[in-house]
């Protein structure tokens, strides 16, 4: 019988921690080049928050779960692999559009190509890493986020200045098929229970974690801190450019130096503190991301006050740390609630709300409020034109205040959370 090849939970780790920078590379490029999009192609914000959100959550929240389950039953690794290379031509292809029904159906694409990512990817760390270190591993994964949001927003937020917003979603986006490629040939697939032991249904998997609180309460808080963040974040370079009137290149470069920093902080320290303080204490991961939310809601509200660019980069940095807190133990506590040929589908379920809510409707809320506030501010601050760049940043200003509020509602279900999994561990005990 042919030897196995060896399973390195490190090197699998490190390259799908980096197919996770590619992922939301090409995920926020709308975000980033949105300013001369909007400029170009005469859209409106909220056919940007369309853009940066329900043409991308639609798909890929409604094709999760089904990829999620073939992924509990074949090859993750070739799920990983032709998701990325699909979606990464679809990136390339939103620099060929020419209207905003093109760059919808673009956009649609890249959704469908991501789906397969996440929930086949996290199945794969949580294979490789025992209960006790999981969220520490699943945290660093998720840093994929920070620098992927960090190389595309200097990057394209440069290319697109001195090439054009088109240029930025060729350069970004054909990179990707050549890592897929090397994701095809470089990881192994772990070993799992036989294929003859199939993997439960959908419908077990979904009453499995519909039976656990914590879970419940756990992804109810992160949809609602996703719901705050991803308005936030869709619109924080367009919102720089309107108050500061800064070029294309120097505002995205600040927000992702910022943004990197700040949500690569959050992220892996939310892990690590989870798992460090749940030795001790049963709730931690719900408390650990409560704190998090709430120190959000409260100081990116005084960031939103600062009159100056670098005085609004320097206030951003911890309730960015804090907004992104959650991402570790949330992910851990889905992990933990069900068994290894359940992970990929629990997962996906996981994603399913996150993305629908907040990635899908968090920039289309904020979007259609900007618009909205910007009209009614352009009646006092400059009558007669629709709606002028005063306007506009003063609308997009009002609607991210907003936005925040949703942080405190998160926080509830955080808290909430860790009720559940303190009584779950009094259970233990008294068996």
């Amino acid at each position: 019988m042919a030897t196995r090849p060896q399973i390195r939970p490190k090197l699998t780790l490190a390259l799908l921690t980096i197919v996770y920078v590619v992922n939301f590379v090409d995920r926020q490029l709308v975000g980033i080049v949105g300013q001369p999009m909007k400029a170009e192609l005469g859209l409106s914000d909220t056919q940007l928050g369309l853009l940066g959100g329900v043409a991308f959550a639609l798909f890929y929240t409604v094709l999760g779960l089904p990829i999620a389950r073939v992924a509990d039953r074949r090859s993750r690794v070739g799920i990983v692999a032709l998701s990325l290379a699909l979606w990464s031509a679809m990136t390339a292809l939103c620099g060929m559009a020419g209207s905003f029904t093109q760059l919808l159906a673009a956009r649609i694409g890249v959704g469908v190509g991501e789906a397969g990512c996440a929930p086949a990817s996290q199945s794969l760390v949580a294979d490789l890493y025992p209960p006790e270190r999981r969220a520490t591993a699943l945290s660093l994964l998720s840093l994929g986020i920070p620098i992927g949001m960090l190389i595309g927003a200097v990057a394209g937020g440069w290319i697109g200045q001195t090439l054009g917003w088109r240029a930025a979603f060729l350069a970004l986006g054909l990179p990707g098929i050549v890592l897929a490629g090397i994701v095809a040939l470089v990881l192994r697939e772990p070993e799992r229970p036989s294929v003859a032991a199939d993997a439960p249904s959908m419908a077990k998997v979904a009453l499995t974690l519909l039976r656990r609180p914590a879970f419940l309460h756990m992804a109810a808080g992160a949809t609602l801190a996703s719901f705050a963040g991803y308005g936030l974040t869709s619109f924080a370079v367009p919102l720089v450019i309107r108050r500061f009137e800064l070029p294309l290149g120097i505002a995205a470069t600040g927000y992702g130096l910022v943004a990197g920093l700040g949500i690569g902080l959050g992220i892996g320290m939310g892990g690590w503190l989870a798992d460090r303080l749940g030795r001790r204490y049963q709730g931690a991961p719900g408390y650990v991301a409560a704190a998090g939310v709430l120190i959000a809601a409260l100081l990116f509200q005084f960031a939103l006050s600062q009159m100056a660019p670098l005085a609004l980069a320097a206030a951003s940095i911890i309730p960015l740390v804090g907004a992104h807190l959650y991402f570790g133990p949330t992910y851990g506590v889905t992990a933990n609630c069900v068994g290894s040929r359940e992970r990929a589908t629990a997962v996906a379920i996981l994603l399913m709300a996150m993305n629908a809510i907040g990635l899908g409707l968090g920039p289309l809320a904020v979007g259609a409020l900007s618009d909205h506030f910007a009209r009614a501010a352009s009646i006092d601050l400059c009558p007669g034109s629709m709606p002028c760049p005063a306007a506009s940043a003063a609308g997009l200003t009002k609607a991210l205040r907003l936005d925040l509020i949703v942080y405190v509602w998160a926080a509830l279900h955080f808290l909430l959370a860790a009720r559940a999994l303190r009584r779950d561990q009094l259970h233990r005990l008294a068996r």
